[in-house]
């Protein structure tokens, strides 16, 4: 009796290794990587290009290095198809689009969940060991331990494959890439490589080179909204970074950042020209909705009568880049770009807002892949 009760946790044990897996070799599914939508703004001048993707992704584009580095790299040939990149070429892609890395080389069931939550559960219950180390690293400060937990516990294969898609796709096609966001813990970039360590959860963008390199300064999101806020940390303003590129200096805000005065401000001060805006819309046909005001920030007085009658839509072009658009000086050109596809249960919308001087101009895409190439 006494060996039975000893072979039952070993049996257990046994049964949980062989489900966890179960199901995790890699997924060769045929990849869609078309743009619905193609629009230009100006004409070739030989000073190079700001060229946003609006890229459809779904959740087997992440189940593996080779699917995303496919799907990206797709996007891309047919950009040099049209002839549109050369080494002054900028190219925007959306925030989160790294994020979702999270799901790689995870079990099947995990793409196919009928929600992110369900597909965040069999990733923890799955990686069981993983999960409580990283659990346990959980600082203070943050309110969402579990959703921490799971980003800490991908973070160095997130980060890996991150750099290694971008760095490739900048290389080869020899252009600068703003590689929309990924949440990653306390990053750093050493060796050229992206750096997890312990400490606090931040959204950051990375700006790849032609030559393949990674920028040395990560951006990190300063105003993350409220859904963010639970277990994202808030990155001080004042530490934004530009860049140089053939075309010009370059600034990056991350999506809700070109709502507030202050980036603009600080990147006008390093003497950028060239704004780049990855953002996120996570409701289908969320441009329609009512405006409910500044997300986890207080609305500034003079906005508070729009809340309830602008649309999403018609705030974004208000109070964020667009409507910022005679106010921002020396910034000469920015592309604000959404993220679309079908991920889980989230929803997506947004569309892509090029600003030149005090004009702008938005596209009409609402759930399709899109491209837009403003030329300089």
């Amino acid at each position: 009796m006494k060996k039975l009760l000893l072979l039952i946790p070993v049996l257990l044990l046994l049964g949980y290794l062989i489900w966890s897996s179960l199901d995790r070799h890699e997924l060769d599914l045929p990849t869609d990587a078309q743009f619905r939508d193609y629009q230009t703004i100006g004409l070739d001048s030989g000073r190079g290009n700001l060229i946003g993707i609006q890229p459809f992704m779904v959740t087997a584009d992440y189940s593996s290095e080779k699917a995303f580095y496919k799907k990206i790299d797709g996007y891309f040939a047919q950009l040099k198809q049209r002839k549109w990149l050369n080494n002054k070429s900028i190219v925007v892609l959306p925030e989160y689009l790294g994020t979702w890395l999270v799901a790689v080389n995870e079990k099947h069931s995990v793409y196919t969940s009928p929600s992110a939550a369900k597909a965040l559960q069999t990733m923890a219950l799955s990686n069981l060991g993983g999960y409580a180390s990283a659990y346990l690293s959980v600082p203070d400060s943050v309110k969402a331990h579990p959703r921490y937990a799971i980003f800490k516990m991908k973070a160095e294969v997130m980060a890996k494959i991150y750099s290694n898609v971008f760095k490739k796709i900048a290389s080869t096609y020899q252009v600068h890439i703003v590689a929309g966001s990924i949440l990653l813990p306390n990053p750093k970039v050493e060796n050229n490589e992206i750096i997890p360590q312990d400490g606090l959860m931040y959204n950051v963008s990375a700006v790849f080179q032609p030559n393949g390199t990674i920028a040395a300064e990560l951006v990190k999101k300063s105003f993350p909204i409220a859904e963010e806020q639970a277990f994202l940390a808030t990155s001080p303003i004042q530490n934004l970074p530009s860049f140089d590129t053939h075309a010009g200096k370059l600034g990056v805000l991350i999506c809700a950042d070109s709502w507030f005065q202050d980036g603009y401000q600080i990147l006008k001060q390093k003497g950028v020209k060239i704004l780049a805006v990855p953002s996120f819309c996570s409701i289908n046909f969320g441009w329609q909705i009512p405006w409910s005001g500044y997300s986890g920030w207080p609305t500034p007085a003079k906005a508070k009568t729009d809340i309830g009658v602008l649309t999403e839509g018609q705030a974004w072009q208000k109070y964020a880049i667009a409507g910022k658009a005679s106010t921002i000086g020396d910034i000469q050109v920015g592309m604000n770009v959404f993220l679309k596809g079908q991920l889980w249960d989230f929803g997506f919308d947004g569309r892509t807002t090029t600003t030149f001087g005090t004009k702008s101009h938005t596209d009409n895409q609402e759930l399709s892949s899109s491209v837009t190439c403003l030329w300089l």
